[in-house]
């Protein structure tokens, strides 16, 4: 089958799908203008169009904002070079980054080649994507009075590596979980490293150079291993989840999963056994698969912030850090007084406490990325205080965690707790991890608070007894 005609074929599936689309907005704008309505937004539209040169002369009050701006960006230059490529590790978790949907894929199994028809759509995408920086570009420049040079290097710049990341986007996404999360990490903290040492251009050359060779090696290999399945379905709700016509017709556009990362666990194959912990792992497995993406937001979203925040001061990296811990153990308590209320759980009586003590190991494994900057900042800062600092932050960890819970079993329970003094501790324990910048000492009143907690435990016990 000619090249020709494979365009042709994939240029009919490509403007019936836009013209079907293109029908679905009519009808909304059907809907919700009408001939006044339009008549106001185009003299709107044409004020805000003029409005831009007027705004022009406005924004040279800022110009001293501007030129700092400015300044940032040409000394940052080889910093922002190395942080671009982890947005795309990034998306690997949940976007192939060739958008091939079940219409393509089909295409692809007719005499046409899926090889093609994945080309047509990356070229288009790439097109896309340049016409899209062009537009930006030229609105800032009119806008600005930002060097005009500098920001085309900046868009060119996020243009090429667009185009270079996607063979390994595409084929991260076939990768494994932990695949994807140690390349993650790995470039995370290979940034973090050359910020400190202030080498961001030496590890910009190599993460290019990386990049390249990934090219290289890959690009012999992009059909070899492909889960098909995953790629059509997770596009095929990008390409038609719209939010404006979700909103407005407030309903709400769902994937259909049918392929999640647990599905080829070596374990599930195994032989299950009838006792409450396995059962309840199982269970936490089930609730885990249908919140994959917000506990990916939200232990990713607490990473990156304390990643950035490592260049901006030390006080406020603490703050970052207690916050994270707060915000993190809240998450958790979360969704362990949501699992009571979906599925199976909510219909039938279960043991809480089992329940409690199973989610704890997996809040540990959802914990190990927050840690990981936390520990080369320590590592760096607080040199032999670090062990100290450490452990302070995982006993504040665990205490915030246990109060938490205990408030949520509570809650399920339907009792009123009372603030205790492990709560007020809880909280106002935060506050030594900022005050260990002033002085390193406070570290050492984690020792006091692990006592005070071991005691608590074993009275719990023998109460319990």
């Amino acid at each position: 089958m000619s090249r020709s005609s494979s365009w042709y074929a994939y240029w009919l599936i490509r403007s019936n799908r836009f013209r079907k689309k293109r029908m679905i907005k009519k009808q909304l704008a059907q809907i919700s203008f009408d001939k006044t309505t339009i008549l106001y937004s185009l003299i709107v539209g044409g004020y805000v169009f003029a409005s831009i040169f007027i705004f022009n002369d406005f924004m040279r009050q800022f110009q001293d904002e501007f030129i700092f701006i400015e300044q940032q960006m040409e000394e940052r230059f080889w910093l922002i070079l190395t942080i671009v490529p982890i947005r795309y590790v990034f998306k690997s978790f949940r976007n192939p980054g060739v958008l091939i949907t079940s219409s393509e894929y089909q295409l692809g199994m007719l005499p046409h080649s899926i090889k093609s028809i994945a080309y047509f759509v990356v070229i288009e995408q790439w097109m896309k994507q340049l016409l899209l920086y062009l537009i930006i570009g030229t609105l800032i420049i009119l806008i600005t009075p930002i060097d005009a040079v500098l920001i085309w290097i900046y868009f060119l710049l996020f243009w090429m590596i667009e185009v270079f990341m996607t063979i390994p986007q595409w084929k991260l996404f076939q990768a494994s979980f932990f695949v994807k999360v140690s390349i993650f990490m790995s470039i995370i903290i290979l940034d973090i490293v050359g910020t400190l040492l202030q080498q961001t251009k030496v590890i910009s050359i190599i993460i290019l150079a990386i990049v390249m060779i990934t090219n290289i090696i890959l690009s012999k290999k992009l059909f070899s291993r492909v889960h098909w399945g995953r790629v059509t379905e997770i596009n095929d709700f990008l390409v038609w989840n719209m939010p404006l016509i979700s909103k407005a017709t407030k309903t709400k556009f769902r994937r259909e999963r049918k392929y999640n990362i647990f599905q080829n666990r070596a374990s599930r194959k195994r032989p299950f056994a009838y006792t409450d912990v396995v059962i309840h792992k199982r269970l936490w497995l089930q609730h885990f698969r249908e919140n994959i993406e917000l506990i990916i937001q939200v232990s990713g979203g607490l990473f990156l912030a304390i990643v950035i925040l490592t260049f901006v001061n030390d006080v406020i990296v603490l703050i970052g850090i207690a916050i994270s811990i707060h915000v993190y153990t809240s998450f958790v308590a979360s969704i362990f007084t949501n699992r009571f209320h979906t599925g199976i759980v909510q219909v039938l009586p279960w043991d809480v406490e089992s329940f409690r003590n199973t989610i704890k190991s997996w809040a540990w494994i959802g914990f190990v990325p927050i840690m990981i900057p936390i520990v080369i900042y320590s590592i760096v800062h607080f040199t032999w205080w670090s062990i100290g600092f450490l452990f302070l932050i995982l006993i504040l960890f665990i205490i915030n965690l246990m109060v938490k819970m205990e408030n949520a079993a509570a809650l399920l329970d339907k009792k009123l707790g009372q603030l205790t003094i492990k709560e007020i501790m809880a909280f106002f324990g935060l506050v030594l991890i900022v005050l260990c910048e002033y002085q390193p000492y406070f570290s050492l009143v984690s020792i006091g608070i692990f006592i005070f907690v071991l005691i608590q435990q074993k009275d719990k016990k023998r109460e319990a007894r």
